[in-house]
């Protein structure tokens, strides 16, 4: 009888681990004032960084680039098709690759036009020394993550 308790117990926990479906936790980062405020320094080197923002306790997942000309843009970490997966992006040599249908997106490119994969553009902007974003824009994205 305990053998089949152990066996339901054990069969709960993957259940559980399989079926949730939060999106990973990247370096959490919070607002002041309605604005969410990155030092330029820290994300204009040519990489790829990968922020959390949490919003009533929700995870809402964004990355910053900067691409072939040097100009910084942020997006979700989501896609129009992927998304209900709640994947998100990773970083393999120079292409941003989706990690549930492993579509490819060159670095480089300036522009990634918002259709199949592509992750979505976030409204961000340079400001002085600062990588700008308002909540109100990134709570748009609440519905994706």
């Amino acid at each position: 009888m305990q053998g089949y308790r152990f066996l339901t117990l054990i069969l709960v926990l993957i259940l559980s681990v399989a079926c949730s479906n939060l999106p990973k936790e990247h370096k959490v980062i919070t607002a002041k004032e309605g604005v969410i405020s990155i030092p330029v320094s820290e994300v204009n080197d040519g990489k790829v960084h990968f922020y959390t923002y949490k919003k009533s306790g929700k995870r809402i997942n964004f990355f910053i680039r900067t691409d072939g000309t040097g100009k910084l843009s942020s997006y979700f970490d989501a896609c129009y098709i992927c998304y209900k997966k709640k994947k998100g992006y990773r970083v393999e040599g120079k292409d941003l690759v989706c990690n549930e249908c492993s579509l490819k997106f060159g670095l480089a490119e300036e522009v990634w036009e918002n259709k199949d994969c592509s992750p979505i553009l976030l409204k961000s902007k340079a400001e002085s020394n600062n990588f700008i974003i308002k909540t109100d824009d990134i709570g748009k994205g609440e519905k994706l993550f």
